[in-house]
């Protein structure tokens, strides 16, 4: 029985406050529970299993919580953001140090005749997953998931594509003076050192196969001064610094590899001051003298063996010959 100390009444022990006065009985406090329990954080842990995916992680758990053995799942994906971040380090099973003996035994144990037909009825009896209609996804998503996979594929492409790789070709005295460079098992580039001092200076570039473009270095000062052009169309041109300033000055066009035309317009001049014509690869005409109207003052014709004919020229003046193209 519990004594009010203020007016002496008699109350029952589980009495919180005096019958009679109302005054409240003094409470006795509990002292803290003291166990021997740490939280996990404080556990010591260690790592029996690294899977692949959270499903396989997820049926290793399983088995190990049936059996009475706590585990812990987790991986380095940002939370599950990057799933694909998996596939590097994967997903890991962890388990108190104490337990890690008993897990390891659990999961290597093969199941019993009677686990693996309750497996197999489990299976069966399973109800199949719920197919997602497309049309209850909103085109908005429709259009990213397309988008995002597209991305997806051209950044996988750019990752994998291969480097360039060179093949190099060497004299009889071991000099190398020519270089092959593939991409993707096809031939990108070609360099070719003509006279063997160390440095390249022939270029020839190609595309899916095809030359498409070369260079030369003719007075081997390590700069082009000889260009070439392989278009579909079999139309070649060519342009060539003879005088080497840096500047093209003379001009070519071909038809199927064959010269059509010259011409001479030096140091950049928009108008050519001598052009020469051909025939089946063969000078015809020169036509020397041009002004900026395209106006020439003469016109020499020629024979298949490069002997002047005619010229326009005034009656007098000697015919020139030119030289052997």
């Amino acid at each position: 029985m519990k004594k009010c100390a203020y007016c002496g009444r008699d109350n029952a022990d589980e009495a919180l406050n005096c019958s009679e006065c109302g005054t409240e009985f003094e409470r006795a406090v509990k002292p803290p529970e003291v166990t021997n329990a740490k939280p996990h954080d404080e556990e010591k842990t260690l790592t029996i299993r690294i899977f692949s995916n959270y499903d396989q992680a997820g049926i290793a758990a399983a088995k190990l919580e049936a059996h009475g053995i706590k585990c812990w799942v987790n991986a380095d994906d940002c939370g599950g953001w990057y799933s694909n971040l998996t596939a590097a380090v994967g997903v890991r099973l962890h388990v108190r140090e104490t337990d890690a003996e008993l897990a390891v035994a659990v999961l290597d144990a093969k199941p019993t005749p009677a686990e693996s037909r309750h497996i197999e009825i489990e299976a069966v009896l399973a109800p199949p997953l719920p197919i997602v209609s497309t049309n209850k996804l909103a085109w908005g998503q429709i259009v990213a998931g397309i988008f995002l996979g597209i991305l997806t594929c051209l950044l996988y492409q750019w990752k994998s594509e291969p480097a360039t790789t060179p093949q190099y070709h060497y004299t009889a005295d071991g000099k190398r003076n020519g270089e092959w460079i593939y991409q993707k098992g096809q031939v990108v580039e070609y360099l070719e050192d003509r006279n063997l001092d160390g440095q390249w200076d022939h270029w020839i570039y190609y595309d899916h196969g095809d030359e498409v473009r070369s260079e030369y270095d003719n007075n081997f000062d390590g700069k082009a001064d000889e260009f070439w052009t392989y278009p579909d169309d079999g139309r070649d041109t060519s342009q060539r610094d003879t005088d080497f300033n840096g500047i093209p000055d003379e001009f070519g066009t071909y038809k199927h590899q064959i010269i059509q035309m010259v011409e001479m317009k030096p140091n950049g001049s928009k108008f050519a001051t001598e052009r020469e014509y051909f025939k089946h690869g063969v000078l015809t005409e020169i036509w020397r003298g041009g002004d900026s109207n395209g106006n020439f003052k003469e016109v020499v014709q020629y024979d298949p063996f490069f002997n002047p004919i005619s010229t326009n020229a005034p009656a007098g003046l000697p015919l020139p010959t030119p030289g052997a193209q």
